[in-house]
């Protein structure tokens, strides 16, 4: 690994960290109190080996549970408890043995957040050795770790050259003689062509790898360990930046530095978030045992408990959005790869979506388009079967297009069979099957150009999720047959209308509030959300810059709960309005709050 992107001039230095000085937290967005876990999902099994982490424990969901905070009756907390046992089904993804149990859960498709602070209160057991408790985050972009980003608010468990090397900083005493439990850190990880080498193949790029002592400083307590206590961890997060900060006794401390300055290298970190929390066991990260190779035994003693009491998120620098739920919905039609087709929403190549050819198995071919300039023109490389699919940079929900289709042209030979398919952001696929020589989903092959059509509920099978999708559309081929094709004018049809959503998680707001709209900025839809603790008389008007009335989108009395509704860039009359940024305003009995969003083109 590789520390890129942090090399900057003292005064561009000093700048930003008189930004930070002088910016203000602003308020609560979001709060988790875990009452319940609604906004969670428990993870089930043993899959850290293939991010290379080695960890020793199987993820059960008996391991989670909600209970009161230690000492504090009525303050319920995540507890996650982690176990020395064994038996069936507690092995790893080879079907090997494990000997811990421990607990996972994630935020994905539920929460995902985008800048602001976030902060969390968090208590870890006894670590002693090959304990490595973590609150962190990682990018809801489908693409592979490292290159959707990870954002560790709090881990612990390091191993002790990391902690020697930091030693002499943040309440270190010079002496190297630091436990587990007396040292946190923090982390960003992101991907850069910089840090590609033998030894770092995926390109991860971690500012907490700092060989020469000079950026990342870890948090020291030798004279009250961090274990069986609660201490409070945070992320100050915008657009331009990322500080990471423990408080302990009411005392913060920066565990780097200064703020790390987000530039084009590590974009990663302007795109939104979804949350984690886990206590793993052993690992690389640690210097206890590992799947794959040896270290030190486990000594931590079991059963071991973490508690998280809260996580909640605060404006920073006027920024700072949540999303509650899955991404907003599309509908009607949806181009994956399309020129002229009239759409309500599309994709676009190098923008928000990637093309990709899996494993060489495909070359540039020279079919010309069938509409528009652009066309995808493949030859197959001998390879003995070739892949390639469009896959959308952010999960796309597709769950409106269930009762609909989807439509592709293809230019390939008739003797060649293939399978067309699609992939959600669990890695679930489903494909169906185009037969050599047959007319399948109303595709004729004979030498030019000829479109399919195949319903969603064909294609989607039982596990595949429309509401989180990564690619839309997959071409697969594996009888080693060669030849040269095309594709063009990809696109779904057929999405219901949806433009009220209404809340599926828990109970009534507390309070009135006006959320950020997501996306933003958009093009050409976005959702308004907004909490209603009461039932109450309800506008929500769209206003430009000059004050005037573009469009209103709610007019009447509304049950209490968490609201949305759609905007599609359109005025009262119907009619497209031009890009720029536009006020959105709700009354809500005696409330009034107004929002700026930004309309792209």
């Amino acid at each position: 690994m590789g520390r890129f992107g942090l090399t900057m001039k003292k005064a561009a230095l000093l700048l930003l960290l008189l930004c930070t000085i002088n910016a203000q937290v602003g308020e609560i967005i979001w709060e988790e109190d875990f009452d319940n876990l609604d906004n969670w999902m428990k993870i089930t099994g043993n899959g850290s080996w293939g991010w290379g982490n080695g960890e020793l424990e199987f993820y059960q969901e008996e391991n989670v549970e909600i209970t009161d905070v230690p000492g504090e009756p009525g303050n319920n907390a995540l507890h996650i408890t982690a176990m020395e046992e064994s038996g069936p089904g507690i092995v790893d993804q080879w079907g090997n043995p494990l000997s811990y149990t421990s607990g996972k859960v994630t935020t994905k498709a539920k929460i995902a957040i985008k800048y602001g602070v976030i902060e969390t209160r968090v208590r870890v057991p006894d670590l002693d050795l090959g304990g490595w408790p973590a609150v962190w985050l990682l990018g809801m972009a489908n693409y592979n770790w490292p290159r959707c980003g990870e954002l560790d608010m709090m881990e612990m468990g390091s191993r002790q050259a990391f902690r020697d090397l930091h030693d002499e900083h943040n309440g270190g005493n010079g002496a190297n003689n630091s436990t587990v439990n007396q040292v946190v850190g923090a982390n960003a990880i992101f991907y850069t062509d910089d840090a590609v080498t033998p030894e770092n193949p995926s390109g991860a790029a971690s500012i907490s790898w700092d060989p020469d002592d000079d950026y990342c400083r870890p948090y020291y307590n030798y004279d009250t360990p961090l274990n069986d206590r609660f201490l409070t961890y945070r992320i100050y997060w915008d657009d331009e930046s990322i500080r990471f900060t423990v408080i302990d006794d009411s005392v913060e401390y920066d565990l780097y530095t200064d703020p790390f300055p987000i530039d084009s290298v590590s974009e990663e970190f302007q795109r939104p978030f979804y949350l984690i929390a886990n206590l793993a066991i052993g690992g690389l990260f640690t210097d206890a045992d590992y799947i794959g190779g040896s270290g030190a035994p486990v000594s931590m003693p079991f059963p071991a408990e973490m508690y998280v009491d809260y996580i909640k998120v605060m404006e920073w620098n006027e920024q700072g959005e949540v999303n509650v739920g899955p991404p907003y919905a599309h509908s009607g039609t949806f181009g994956i790869y399309t020129d002229n087709t009239q759409t309500d929403g599309s994709l676009e190549a190098g923008e928000t979506s990637e093309i990709y050819v899996w494993e060489g198995t495909l070359t540039g071919g020279t079919i010309e388009p069938y509409e528009g300039e652009n066309g995808i023109s493949w030859t197959t490389t001998g390879m003995g079967w070739f892949g390639a699919g469009i896959m959308s940079i952010q999960p796309l929900n597709m769950s409106n297009f269930g009762d609909g289709h989807l439509k592709f042209m293809i230019n390939i030979p008739a003797n060649i069979s293939f399978k067309i398919g699609i992939i959600d952001a669990w890695d679930n696929q489903e494909y169906v099957d185009f037969p050599a020589n047959q007319t399948t989903y109303g595709l004729v092959r004979n030498g030019n150009w000829g479109q399919a059509s195949i319903p969603i509920s064909d294609i989607r099978g039982e596990f595949i999720d429309l509401r989180m999708m990564s690619y839309a559309f997959v071409i697969l081929e594996v009888n080693g047959a060669s030849c040269e094709f095309a594709l063009d004018d990809i696109y779904w049809d057929g999405g219901e209308t949806t433009s009220i959503i209404e809340n599926e998680f828990g109970e009534n707001p507390t309070k009135f509030s006006l959320q950020n709209n997501f996306p933003n900025p958009f093009n050409p839809i976005t959702i308004l959300r907004y909490d209603l603790p009461e039932q109450a008389q309800v506008t929500l008007t769209v206003y430009d810059l000059m004050g005037r009335e573009v469009t209103q989108l709610v007019n009447t009395t509304r049950e209490a709960g968490f609201k949305s509704v759609q905007w599609d860039a359109t005025d009262s009359f119907g009619k497209p309005v031009s890009a720029g940024v536009y006020l959105y305003q709700i009354q809500a009995g005696d409330f009034r709050q107004t929002k700026k969003m930004v309309l792209l083109k």
